[in-house]
């Protein structure tokens, strides 16, 4: 029994960090924030847990820096000035979706190459 917990926990570090890993990278934001009250224009997810993005709040454009955790198709953003925010993320080939579960309002990231 104990090499079954073992295999399973494994597992499971294996399936964050795959994860994880596969969103580390510098995006660029498309379109405008339009609704939404920021979008990125560019955003770094280093493999550590830490960001750095330019991000534009109407006809503002600041730089902001924090931490970011995943657990399965969900991301965890926490950084000043907005604090904590959750959001659902889908990943297709190079891009990156992030959809806000209170307001349903999302915005795509492409991997930049």
């Amino acid at each position: 029994m104990p090499r079954l917990v073992l295999a399973t926990t494994l597992l499971a570090t294996s399936m964050l960090t795959a994860c994880a890993s596969s969103i580390s990278g510098t995006w660029q934001g498309r379109g405008d924030t339009g609704e939404r009250p920021f979008s990125f224009g560019s955003v770094t997810f280093a493999p550590d847990g830490t960001y750095t993005a330019e991000a534009k709040y109407a006809d503002n454009t600041r730089a902001v820096s924090g931490t970011w955790s995943m657990t399965g198709d969900t991301i965890i953003l926490y950084g000043e000035p907005f604090g904590e925010r959750t959001y659902e993320v889908r990943q297709d080939e190079d891009s990156l979706v992030f959809t806000d579960p209170s307001t349903g309002g999302s915005m795509t990231l492409d991997k930049f190459n």
